[in-house]
């Protein structure tokens, strides 16, 4: 009989302490998907040297919202994966903001204000136009891949096309008050400035690679996905181990209960008393 109650004991203080475990977790624990997420645009896929988003740093999976400042430094890079596939390769000394992203129909618009930006844009659906916007133009891409680099310095951007055809509206205004707009195909470049389109021409391939790499991130100087992960797995594993480790320590209390148990038992007289021998 001490035996069966000591396992009831082991059992009963074996379920209190999963019941605390549990309720620590439901308390405590963090989700992975994002609350009221409804101008979340999409998220970091990759980032090199010191990128900022509305001033504080990036990091991997970091989410980017509607009109969250994205810039880098001159040896900063960034990807951002938009949340209908697009994705945005952001080169150095960069500034742009992504104004609005509608999924459904892949309709976005992109400001950029300075620096180097590669687009790779799926197929859009139903009237959906991706937009980016500049100070010397405007590009609209219908499913394309393409780089733009808006040089203040120079104050002009160059517009290089690797797949797909786009357009340019020029800033500028013609001698009829008409903005003048191109289409631009793969293999060809045009070069924008305040004063309208100064030339379309053929890319080299030299620089078609030339200009990819400027905006890649590369691999090596990426962080780590491991050391990266979302706060939200890294509580669940937390959370997970404690719990493991409480319930050993359960069973070795168990354990260490049933053995004393035992021992007890063993040292009773009344348990251990020989069988009488009848006298003959």
């Amino acid at each position: 009989m001490r035996v069966n109650t000591e396992h009831r004991r082991f059992h009963s203080g074996l379920a209190l302490l999963l019941s605390f475990f549990l309720l620590f977790s439901s308390a405590t624990g963090f989700s992975d998907t994002e609350q009221g997420t409804t101008d979340v645009v999409g998220k970091v896929t990759a980032v090199r040297s010191a990128a900022t988003r509305n001033g504080i740093g990036l990091r991997l999976n970091d989410v980017v919202h509607a009109n969250d400042i994205l810039k880098t430094d001159d040896s900063g890079r960034v990807s951002v994966e938009l949340q209908d596939g697009s994705v945005l390769s952001i080169g150095s000394d960069t500034e742009l903001r992504v104004v609005n992203h509608d999924p459904p129909t892949g309709a976005t618009l992109v400001n950029l204000s300075s620096g180097k930006l590669r687009s790779r844009i799926p197929k859009l659906r139903s009237s959906g136009k991706f937009l980016i916007e500049t100070a010397y133009g405007t590009v609209s891409a219908l499913g394309t891949d393409f780089f733009l680099d808006v040089n203040d310095r120079n104050r002009n951007i160059e517009l290089i096309v690797y797949s797909g055809v786009l357009l340019v509206a020029s800033s500028a205004l013609t001698d009829l008050d008409r903005k003048l707009v191109l289409d631009v195909a793969a293999g060809q470049n045009v070069l924008m400035d305040d004063k309208g389109i100064r030339y379309l021409q053929l890319t080299p391939k030299s620089l078609e690679e030339q200009t990819i790499a400027e905006t890649t991130v590369p691999e090596l100087t990426a962080p780590p996905v491991a050391a990266a992960e979302p706060i939200a797995r890294k509580s669940s594993h937390t959370l997970r181990n404690v719990t493991i480790g409480a319930l050993a320590a359960g069973a070795g209390i168990g354990a260490a209960i049933g053995l004393r148990g035992s021992k007890s038992q063993a040292s009773n007289p009344a348990a251990s008393v020989p069988p009488t021998i009848p006298a003959h």
